[in-house]
């Protein structure tokens, strides 16, 4: 048996360099490959994939972004094995993972398995506790396992397995994310394929959440399940309302607290200090017990919210799926097919309701809510401008060192053109000989061909900036902590930047001042630098659409009108 290990990756780089070193480890000894697809990554794991390509055998493939099950399905089509193993790119593989399943396929051949998950000595404490209430039988985590007989267990695809015929006869994933996996279990069983546990077989997940994100995930999943519930009614369960009976007890023990009624809120009190005590002994720390209680609030509350508003949505409103959580859709590129089609068409018995009544239902469930949920606060986004010369790069540099952080358009861009998506774009366009022979583009044969054709610069910047944009997009949501994030750009207003931003900071300083600052730092004319200064924007015409001006000439008067500017940002 053949086995081809499909890991899909969206900007995780870090994360296939420790996946790959940890198979390098392997202690099996028969032929294997490994499928990795990039998926739309603005930061690709290309160079790190290829530091391993002289120990394992590895296959690279880049596409455009459609989620994680699409993604699976483009690399078992690729796929030379005749049993595809599937894994997420923040799973680490123990020595003995694929002996285990050569093991279990040859006692007991099935088309699809899963396994379990388990966390590393070198986990975080929140990363241990996160994985205790998504395995312990005291959990939902339990529920789902415990719930499920070991041959109708419904494989996770951060660790699971499928024949090469299987996914050819069931054409794999749905667009659907997350419950792309159990939607493909219930699929399998219906065309008289069976699934198993291979308990053995385990994988350290990672899970690289924190709260906020493990909240918006369980959430997702509580939102899931009625979906395919009204998919497939003969696959419900009365375990899958266990989350949400559980915040309907709290809410009604809580409000018994009005008429002196306190027993039903000791008995959520006990369950809390079992969960400590539990999980304590298991990772022998006190501090990932109390962690855990955090953990298991977050899940059994984003969980049943979730479920409760989908049941709704779906179930008395009628809304089709995709209508009512478009965020849990991905648009299918790779696999389309009839049964996803009218999956989605089939018609719902429920007639829809007034909107009052759905408006009604929310004002219900939206403060027990934002309780658990986190509250989404949007960075907020400054741009940063200035001619040539005016200093704006060292007030980028002084932002930088309060913490802040500053995405440096010119710096990103470039970056953004050594994309292998964006290279073949660009070639595909003006030629293969602005390749160079490393792969990388050769600039100066680039900007020959575009430098005097308002048209061919036109059609370069429709490939580069909309890959830019998006790099950005990306940048703004692994900084959204961040309570004021900078994006520097000398054409911050002639590229349409600007509308990015939610205020304005221009730069300027005297003409005389950014001719000798450019000369200094630069070998060329003073007529050259004129030159470029004549193509820009003028300071008056940045300073009108700007709402802050700092002015640059002595650099300690220029750090304290910078202060000035982030406390009066800091109190808007």
């Amino acid at each position: 048996m053949y086995f081809s290990i499909i890991i899909p990756v969206y900007n995780r780089p870090d994360e296939i360099n420790e996946l790959l070193e940890s198979l390098i480890q392997s202690t099996y000894t028969s032929d294997y490959e490994i499928v990795i697809v990039e998926d739309g990554s603005t930061i690709t794991c290309q160079d790190v994939v290829q530091k391993f390509t002289d120990r394992l055998s590895i296959s690279y493939y880049s596409k455009p972004n459609s989620g994680p099950g699409d993604s699976r399905n483009f690399g078992m089509k690729k796929a030379k094995g005749d049993y595809c193993i599937i894994f997420d790119s923040d799973c680490i593989i123990p020595n003995q993972y694929l002996l285990q399943v050569e093991k279990e396929l040859k006692s007991k051949y099935v088309d699809c398995f899963g396994g379990p998950d388990k966390a590393l000595k070198s986990f975080s404490n929140i990363q241990k506790a996160i994985n205790f209430a998504m395995t312990s039988f005291l959990t939902t985590g339990g529920i789902r396992g415990g719930s499920e007989k070991i041959d109708k267990f419904q494989p996770r695809s951060f660790n699971m397995g499928i024949s090469k015929k299987a996914f050819e006869v069931s054409k794999g994933f749905g667009n659907i994310h997350p419950g792309e996996d159990p939607d493909l279990s219930i699929r399998l069983w219906k065309l008289g394929y069976e699934t198993r546990l291979f308990s053995s077989a385990f994988v350290y997940h990672k899970r690289r959440i924190d709260w906020d994100k493990f909240s918006i995930q369980v959430s997702k999943f509580g939102k899931a399940r009625p979906i395919l519930n009204s998919w497939y009614p003969e696959y419900k369960k009365i375990t899958y309302w266990f989350p949400s009976l559980f915040i309907i007890g709290f809410v009604i023990s809580f409000a018994l607290l009005f008429v002196l009624f306190d027993w039903f809120l000791k008995f959520y009190f006990l369950y809390f200090v079992i969960i400590f005590i539990v999980s304590s002994i298991q990772n022998r720390n006190p501090i990932i017990g109390l962690l855990s209680v955090v953990a298991v609030w977050k899940q059994f509350f984003g969980y049943g919210i979730g479920f409760l508003k989908s049941f709704y949505k779906i179930n008395i409103l009628g809304k089709q799926p995709q209508e009512a959580f478009p965020e849990l859709f991905f648009k299918v590129s790779e696999v389309e097919d009839n049964y996803e089609r009218s999956m989605f068409n089939n018609d719902q018995s429920n007639a829809p309701i007034h909107k009052s009544v759905e408006k009604a239902i929310d004002k219900i469930i939206n403060p027990i809510q934002k309780l658990v949920e986190p509250v989404q606060v949007k960075s907020k986004i400054v741009g940063l401008t200035g001619g040539i010369g005016s200093g704006k790069t060292a007030v980028a540099n002084y932002l930088q060192s309060k913490g802040i952080p500053v995405y440096i358009s010119d710096l990103e861009a470039k970056k953004v053109m050594e994309f292998p998506e964006i290279i073949s774009q660009i070639a595909t366009a003006f030629g293969i000989e602005i390749i160079g022979a490393n792969t990388t583009l050769d600039r100066e044969k680039l900007a020959s061909i575009v430098f005097n054709e308002p048209e061919k610069l036109k059609q370069l910047n429709g490939i580069v900036h909309p890959a830019v944009k998006k790099h950005f997009d990306n940048w703004i949501i692994q900084h959204s902590k961040f309570p004021i994030i900078v994006k520097e750009a000398a054409i911050l207003f002639e590229s349409g930047s600007y509308k990015d931003c939610d205020t304005i900071i221009t730069v300027s300083a005297p003409l005389e001042t950014r001719i000798q600052r450019v000369l200094q730092r630069d070998k060329t004319t003073r007529e050259k630098i004129l030159q470029r200064i004549n193509n820009q924007l003028s300071d008056e015409e940045r300073i009108e659409r700007s709402q802050f001006v700092v002015k640059n000439e002595n650099f300690d008067e220029t750090k304290k009108q910078v202060d000035e500017i982030l406390n009066l940002l800091k109190n808007k």
